[in-house]
């Protein structure tokens, strides 16, 4: 001011533009004479600019079999205010395998701090939060998005160690028997699974003349038909086989029992008859009611009921005589010989 001398702000300070400034200032009296004096104005830095964080380097893919210590990202931290304003710490969100530490000056490098599992969480999002000392305190905020990479530490894994299934026999070959399915935790093509069928000998014979498997969908099929009354059950191995490098492996065993059908019809063991001859029996005269003429055995080489057999007679001479036991098939009179009864 022209009159008072009073000196006033007229414009915007910014300490982080001009820290000092010379003003030189003359006074001078209506006679003439003239003083001059230099006024230096130190501009006072006050906490009015936020951290700001550069991201120096960075991989956003990381391996889950890093090691612990394994450097992520490499941030630049600055402050154009000064002193305790200026002055930054840096942190991370809590709850995730990395930290952080400060490595040059205004450098901090973030690294991982436990060992990384995909299978548990295949993204990480780290947030890194610059904060300055200034009262009161700015601080501004980087999120890096991390994604891990997947190696094949997991075996295929079937729902069980051992597997049921059943077929009738007669089948037609080519039918499908059961369906077997492994999962992998892993991902893309080491949790790609396949199906092997492991060769083993079954009554003599390579398993693969049995069955054999979709190595895709693990579809069991029957290669041949099969007879319950030759072979009634049997155990095959299945491998599952990622398709990691080295690829992994896992095992099942699948039971397959055969179911019988009534393809069998009973055979007569007794009494034994000769093509054209007829088979004789003797009864007295003088039998009773009840008296045992005969037993006929007979067998049914099928099981469960398709084995079990009922007799009855199809055709006699007097039926009036005889009958046959429906369970045991034996023949018994049903009433006295006569003698009008003929021979």
């Amino acid at each position: 001011e022209e009159k008072s001398g009073e000196v006033i702000v007229a414009g915007d300070i910014d300490y982080e533009k001009a820290k000092k400034y010379e003003i030189n200032i003359e006074a001078k009296d209506h006679g003439g004479y003239t003083d001059s004096c230099v006024l230096i104005i130190d501009i006072v830095d006050v906490n009015d600019n936020f951290p700001v964080i550069s991201l120096t380097s960075f991989t956003n893919l990381v391996s889950e079999d890093a090691p612990v210590g394994t450097t992520v990202a490499v941030v630049n931290v600055k402050d154009l205010d000064s002193a305790e304003n200026g002055q930054v710490r840096c942190k991370i969100n809590r709850n995730i395998p990395f930290s952080i530490k400060s490595s040059l000056k205004n450098y901090y490098t973030v690294l991982t701090e436990e060992k990384l599992d995909r299978e548990l969480l295949s993204e990480y999002n780290i947030t890194i939060t610059a904060t300055d000392e200034g009262s009161p305190p700015l601080a501004s905020n980087k999120t890096l998005n991390l994604r891990i990479s997947d190696i094949n530490d997991n075996r295929p894994v079937f729902d069980k160690a051992l597997y049921s299934a059943n077929i009738v026999e007669n089948n037609s070959p080519g039918v499908s028997v059961f369906t077997v399915r492994a999962t992998d935790a892993d991902c893309c093509q080491n949790s790609r699974v396949s199906y092997l069928l492991e060769e083993a000998k079954i009554n003599g014979a390579p398993a693969s003349s049995l069955v054999s498997i979709n190595a895709e969908t693990g579809v069991i099929y029957a290669v041949r038909s099969f007879d319950y009354e030759q072979l009634r059950e049997f155990k095959i191995n299945v491998r599952a086989q990622d398709g990691g490098s080295p690829p992994l492996s896992g095992n099942t065993t699948v039971q397959i029992t055969i179911q019988d059908q009534n393809d069998n019809a009973p055979q007569v063991l007794y009494p034994v008859q000769t093509s054209g001859s007829v088979v004789a029996e003797i009864v007295p005269r003088s039998a009773d009611v009840g008296y045992l003429v005969t037993k006929v055995v007979a067998v049914d080489v099928d099981s469960g009921q398709n084995a079990w057999l009922s007799y009855k007679l199809q055709k006699a001479t007097d039926r009036a005589l005889f009958e046959v036991g429906a369970q045991n098939g034996e023949i018994r009179t049903i009433r006295q010989v006569t003698d009008k009864d003929s021979v």
